[in-house]
């Protein structure tokens, strides 16, 4: 079997420190709880956005991804006008503060394997950086100052 080798930009130390605050998607979108997940897929497809955060108040109480709607909704065979987003959004929010790098948020996402992930700075949400952002990231050098 041949060893990966990872992308050349990977290995380029110039760019390691350039932070998740630059490349996260911000202002955080969110729906209630109690939305249907029709509605929310529908924002979802609007937005042109893979994930959204969930709030109950002013808390945000769990996120609910395309993987989410896929998985928990239509391989349940559950009608979409009746069931709530909180019915099948993931309560556990992963995040990484605002100032982590890009470099570490990508390791971070594969170690606990997930493809949204919560920006915060000083514990208060302030965006969301996915996977689609990373491979931006990684592929294209003009988004990295190259």
């Amino acid at each position: 079997m041949k060893k990966h080798v990872p992308h050349k930009f990977v290995k380029d130390s110039a760019h390691r420190d350039e932070t998740i605050g630059e490349y996260m998607s911000s202002p955080v979108l969110d729906v209630a709880a109690d939305d249907s997940v029709k509605t929310v897929a529908e924002f979802l497809n609007e937005k042109k956005v893979g994930s959204v955060l969930v709030k109950t108040g002013e808390e945000y109480v769990g996120i609910v991804t395309e993987t989410d709607v896929t998985r928990r909704l239509i391989a349940q065979g559950l009608n979409p006008n009746e069931t709530k987003v909180s019915e099948i959004m993931t309560q556990s929010l992963v995040s990484l503060d605002v100032g982590e790098t890009v470099i570490d948020a990508n390791k971070f996402m594969a170690k606990n394997k997930v493809r949204h992930l919560v920006v915060t700075d000083q514990g208060k949400v302030t965006g969301i950086i996915s996977v689609r952002d990373l491979v931006s990231y990684f592929s294209n050098p003009r988004l990295r100052g190259s």
